[in-house]
């Protein structure tokens, strides 16, 4: 279990900052709403659980550096987007998915763990600025941004191996013959 484009296996307890990042979330990974997050798919081939964790670990190392509440960040982050449906084809509650999700995401929080003050801000401001709940916490800013981060990423790894997978061959001899 790793982050997007990071080397730390997450699981590995020898590992001082994977034991510290999985500290905040040990209780929630082993919960089955959480753990239900991964039958959905969020960018492309990345699973909603996926995604989720890759929020979460860029939130821990961006969190301590700024000396940010590192545990209401990390597990407001793991949960930001914990609702249970595939949000391209059905949706339980009636309105626009952007402001709708973070609500169905709050419940479910709540559901699964005591949710802080932090974590409510993160989890309800994420869509931010898209959405219409602005961020009153400097957990909640930073959770918004590295969402988007993450996005952006798991959209470009993937796009990028099927840029590379595919056979330029054929397109390059068509030009050279073309050239010529």
């Amino acid at each position: 279990m790793k982050a997007i484009l990071s080397n730390v296996n997450l699981m590995d307890l020898k590992d001082d900052l994977a034991q510290e990042f999985y500290s905040h979330i040990d209780d929630l990974m082993s919960h089955p709403l959480v753990l239900k997050m991964d039958d959905y798919s969020q960018h492309l081939n990345t699973s909603r659980l996926q995604h989720s964790l890759n929020v979460a670990y860029y939130s821990f190392l961006f969190a301590r550096k700024l000396n940010l509440n590192v545990r209401d960040a990390v597990r407001g982050a793991l949960l930001h987007d914990l609702f249970l449906y595939e949000w391209r084809t059905e949706q339980p509650v009636e309105g626009n998915h952007v402001l709708v999700h973070p609500i169905q995401a709050l419940q479910n929080a709540h559901k699964v763990t005591d949710v802080t003050y932090v974590m409510e801000d993160v989890i309800a401001s994420h869509m931010w600025p898209v959405g219409n709940v602005k961020p009153k916490t400097s957990e909640g800013w930073l959770i918004q941004m590295v969402d988007k981060m993450c996005a952006v990423m798991e959209i470009g790894v993937q796009s990028t191996k099927k840029i590379e997978r595919m056979n330029f061959a054929p397109i390059l001899l068509g030009l050279l013959f073309y050239i010529n």
